[in-house]
């Protein structure tokens, strides 16, 4: 085949070779990677690819030009990280190279990659999560400034660009959808476009005998106008610990900014102090009626055994402060409130069983949110 192509092309002497010095270091580096040993024939692998793409293309019509899987990954790779104008500079400068926009935008078509506003992806999300395998996780969300623009998307008959409302906290998809331009006009002359784009990004937690650290997952990404509460980032956030975990997948903490609305629903998230009392609270309630099943959980079981003189201070471990409802902080009371001694004597009485099991869900919440010794695996 070189010499059939050798003399087709009669003017490919040493003499055509010397007087190009390109054709020199090609044919020398060449030369250099096929006497290497694999290891550093794959080290230039692509580079090699890269330059026989350029060189195949150069004689070939502009046209449809023929690129390698691997050319065409590199190419979404780098429009990906380095955006539209990176990517036109590099491939007009060097022709031949890389395919055109239009064949790129098929591509990422047939990916069936595309993202719609305000869509939760966590089929994908599980997918990403089997394909690590990997459990843990944590998640993130933050905001960036973008420009004000409406953007109709045919695929969905949706104009995006608007304030994403949100339904208890979780914004509702396609919401912008009509077939009046009456409505049409009244929503650009009434409703504010997005100032600011909200992303929602899953980062797997690496498992010990893993090596590769697995890569974060775009949940989701919608337009707001910074009008969102604690209230609703927080029902957000539960929404998204939810949905991930009828995947199997536990969402194991939740990461932002310094925003005050981000900082105020992790304080009311974070908290799991508040949350141990108000638990404690409602048992101490003089109003509150709770029961399980045909059993009454009361704070009277627990007057009545500190009151039994059967039991010493030291049998049950409580005291008439432990129960005071108005000392509505007390941490430490719930701990006695859980204590191994005070549940064996509730478990004595048949008709003390809904407060037992009531302070031993008390107790299952100090170990899950409090408790610092539990592992995460243990939390679950």
């Amino acid at each position: 085949m070189a010499s059939s192509y050798v003399d087709s092309n009669p003017s490919l002497s040493f003499d055509f070779i010397n007087k190009h010095p390109l054709l020199q270091k090609l044919i020398t580096w060449y030369q250099q990677v096929g006497t290497e040993n694999k290891d550093n024939e794959n080290k230039h692998g692509f580079l090699k690819h890269f330059i026989d793409t350029i060189a195949n293309n150069f004689t070939k019509s502009s046209n449809n030009l023929p690129y390698s899987d691997t050319i065409k990954n590199f190419a979404l790779s780098l429009y990906i990280l380095g955006g539209k104008l990176t990517y036109e500079f590099i491939r007009l400068n060097l022709p031949g190279s890389l395919p055109s926009l239009t064949m790129l935008n098929t591509l990422i078509s047939n990916l069936n990659s595309k993202i719609s506003e305000a869509e939760f992806r966590f089929d994908q999300l599980q997918k990403h999560f089997d394909d690590y395998n990997v459990q843990y996780a944590f998640g993130s969300e933050d905001t960036t400034g973008i420009i004000k623009k409406i953007k109709y998307d045919s695929t969905t008959n949706t104009f995006n660009g608007f304030p994403t409302p949100p339904d208890h906290g979780v914004p509702i998809k396609e919401y912008y959808q009509t077939n009046s331009f009456d409505t049409l006009k009244l929503g650009f002359n009434s409703i504010d476009k997005s100032s600011l784009l909200n992303v929602h990004m899953i980062q797997p937690v690496q498992s010990i005998n893993q090596s590769i650290i697995p890569s974060p997952f775009l949940l989701s990404a919608y337009g707001i106008d910074n009008t969102a509460t604690a209230n609703d980032i927080l029902q957000r956030w539960w929404y998204i610990f939810n949905q991930c975990l009828q995947r199997n997948i536990r969402i194991i903490g939740f990461s932002t900014d310094a925003d005050a609305k981000y900082l105020r629903a992790m304080r009311l998230m974070s908290d799991p102090t508040h949350l141990v009392t108000k638990w404690r609270n409602r048992l101490l309630s003089s109003t509150a009626e709770l029961c399980l099943g045909n059993q009454f959980i009361l704070i009277s079981h627990l007057h009545d055994i500190i009151n039994n003189e059967t039991y010493s201070k030291l049998d049950r471990g409580l005291t008439k402060s432990d129960i005071n409802p108005k000392d509505r902080q007390n941490f430490s009371s719930c701990l006695k409130l859980t204590s191994a001694d005070l549940f064996k004597i509730l478990n004595d009485d048949v008709n003390t069983r809904g407060t037992l099991i009531y302070l031993q869900m008390l107790k299952m919440i100090i170990l899950a949110y409090v408790e610092k010794k539990t592992t995460i695996a243990e939390r679950k």
